[in-house]
């Protein structure tokens, strides 16, 4: 048998990429991936969580306290109300009349007359007519009811200054008259100071 009196070479560990990993080392940075893992698991959950109760604050309704109704009753008879340049105040409902004027200057309801007797103040700085023809009645029923101002002109036969303009300061008193079906009662009064003002209303009763 012969000897190489060569010497043998050894395999060298730096052709095979290094030294072999240390077995606790390795334990030791799983662990930490692991613990890093579950840090940014963690995290996300709490963002996520913090999102959705912002989405859930977010989405729910406002409260809303409902306002209350008013307490102060409507205004009625012989109590003054104003709308416009005008002030109201009605003294008298008279629902009994079929007719209204005298003699040959007569006017007979198809129904009944309501008779109203009111007097106006103008509480503004210019003058203005009051407008028969703007003023409404209503019954029990909510039936709404113009003015009859031809049955108006017999009834104010004496009452001249309702024809006139109402000068500031000033107050004249005259009748309205609603010719109603005869088993109707009227409720309340919607009073204007011209044909295109909001109105106020007096009960009746």
């Amino acid at each position: 048998m012969s000897h190489d009196p060569r010497p043998q070479r050894r395999p060298d560990p730096g052709a095979r990429g290094g030294a072999p990993l240390n077995p606790l080392l390795a334990v030791l940075l799983a662990c930490g991936a692991v613990v890093v893992l579950l840090v940014v698991g963690f995290v996300a959950q709490r963002q996520t969580g913090t999102e959705a109760a912002a989405t859930t604050v977010t989405s729910t309704p406002s409260r809303t306290t409902p306002a209350r109704p008013s307490s102060k009753p409507p205004a009625g008879v012989g109590q003054a109300v104003r709308d416009g340049k005008f002030e109201f105040v009605v003294s008298r409902v008279d629902c009994t009349q079929s007719s209204v004027g005298l003699e040959h200057f007569r006017r007979t309801a198809k129904g009944k007359y309501c008779v109203v007797s009111l007097s106006v103040r103008n509480v503004a700085d210019g003058s203005q007519f009051f407008v028969g023809g703007a003023q409404r009645a209503f019954d029990t029923a909510g039936v709404e009811y113009g003015n009859d101002e031809i049955a108006g002109v017999y009834a104010n036969r004496d009452t001249e200054t309702f024809l006139r303009k109402v000068d500031p300061g000033h107050e004249v008193s005259g009748k309205l008259v609603f010719d109603v079906p005869k088993a109707a009662t009227l409720t309340s009064l919607e009073l204007h100071d011209s044909l295109l003002s909001g109105g106020v209303r007096v009960t009746l009763g």
